[in-house]
């Protein structure tokens, strides 16, 4: 699967929340009160619903999905959770949860112009999986700073999840901690995932 180019609101729908961060796709989601018509499902219905939720979030491809769940499963411990950790540990979530960007989308952007870096080295690779005291900071570019700085103008009220420490003047944020399954805030059966891999 390539980027989706369609309507959000229709995947926002389908999916049953609000899944784009866009003030536009979440009026549109709010104004129609009345609920898509849903057919009974399958099973495989179910699973492809929650893997889909997953790439929709965190804007990923198949081949993407397929590599972590693959690193996942070769991972002590529960795999669903161990997958869905990978999936937060991305450097595109990472610089979106720092609020150094108004969308994955726009953090993955800023990523692969080669506008990031993981202690103190270039990376332009979206995919990247962090560590545990990784320290991410942004290029001297004019340009760029200004605009991560107007970013967390806007989201002035937004606060960093715990995980990560943000020092929004020298627009540096480092990974205090590997995240645990309740900082995944995607409402997700991580075990229908499992079972669609796995099938």
């Amino acid at each position: 699967m390539g980027r989706y180019l369609g309507p959000r609101t229709k995947v926002c729908r389908r999916l049953g929340f609000m899944i784009y961060d866009n003030t536009n796709v979440e009026k549109a989601f709010m104004k129609r009160e009345q609920e898509p018509f849903r057919r009974k499902q399958s099973e495989y219905g179910r699973r492809l619903l929650e893997k889909q939720k997953v790439m929709f979030y965190y804007g990923m491809r198949e081949s993407q999905m397929r590599k972590l769940f693959n690193l996942a499963r070769r991972t002590k411990g529960n795999t669903s959770k161990a997958f869905l950790i990978a999936c937060e540990r991305r450097l595109d979530n990472v610089v979106y949860s720092a609020g150094f960007a108004a969308s994955r989308a726009q953090a993955r952007q800023v990523i692969c112009h080669g506008n990031i870096r993981v202690n103190g080295h270039r990376v332009d690779i979206a995919s990247y999986l962090v560590n545990t005291g990784d320290t991410i900071t942004v290029s001297d570019r004019a340009g760029v700073r200004k605009l991560i700085s107007d970013v967390l103008e806007k989201k002035s009220g937004y606060v960093a999840p715990d995980w990560i420490a943000v020092d929004p003047k020298s627009l540096t944020d480092k990974i205090g901690r590997l995240h645990v399954r309740e900082d995944v805030r995607l409402p997700v059966n991580e075990q229908l995932l499992v079972e669609f891999y796995s099938s």
